[in-house]
């Protein structure tokens, strides 16, 4: 992969979704991306950095991550401990998980687990006549982030509570849903939940050009 020069931003606000997640937002610098690409982020001076998709619309003056704190990590309890003026250090963008031109005109299906769900945000808020469905898959109920951004197209599937989302994992919900044979699917987040969820669109009739993944974990 080419070497990509690292910028220095200040951090802008940070937005608390839960006691373990938050979006941090800070300064763009210029940078150019295309919706589904990642970022690497750090605290600025520390060399240890981190993959992340960039949440926020391409059309916005700021960038946005959506960061899960993982107590033993070395980036990811750094940055959800960032404060308004704080400085990270970004670089980027890679990737292609991305939508084309045709691929945005036709029926889609996006299933995520956990901050899988970032490069949907971004996708959604960068092109908002999207026709799709989002399913997303957490542990619990409280990790629907954000969820009321996109109405009643976000499916919450919840593994270890029962309450008012579907309970049981993306997968189950995958085995209810029928599909138009012109459906594109993207998936994001566990490894484990990406070959399910392949196996499972293949049985029911969709193509693997029409199958397109990222594993985040």
């Amino acid at each position: 992969m080419p070497k990509t020069k690292r910028q220095t931003s200040k951090v802008l606000a940070v937005r608390e979704l839960t006691g373990s997640a938050s979006v941090l937002r800070f300064e763009r610098q210029d940078l150019k991306f295309e919706p589904g690409q990642y970022i690497r982020v750090g605290v600025e001076g520390d060399p240890e950095i981190r993959d992340y998709s960039v949440y926020s619309s391409v059309d916005a003056d700021h960038l946005e991550v959506l960061i899960r704190r993982v107590e033993d990590g070395l980036v990811s309890k750094q940055l959800c401990g960032l404060k308004l003026g704080d400085e990270v250090s970004i670089g980027g963008p890679y990737g292609h998980f991305k939508l084309t031109d045709e691929v945005r005109s036709k029926p889609l299906l996006f299933v995520s687990t956990g901050t899988g769900i970032s490069p949907f945000h971004c996708f959604v808020d960068s092109h908002p006549r999207l026709d799709y469905r989002l399913l997303h898959g957490t542990a619990f109920a409280a990790e629907a982030y954000e969820a009321a951004f996109y109405g009643e197209r976000y499916i919450h599937c919840v593994s270890r509570e029962e309450g008012t989302a579907f309970h049981g994992h993306v997968t189950d919900y995958l085995h209810t849903l029928d599909l138009a044979p012109k459906t594109e699917a993207f998936l994001c987040g566990n490894c484990d939940m990406i070959y399910e969820a392949f196996d499972l669109l293949q049985e029911k009739g969709l193509p693997t050009a029409q199958i397109h993944t990222e594993v985040y974990f």
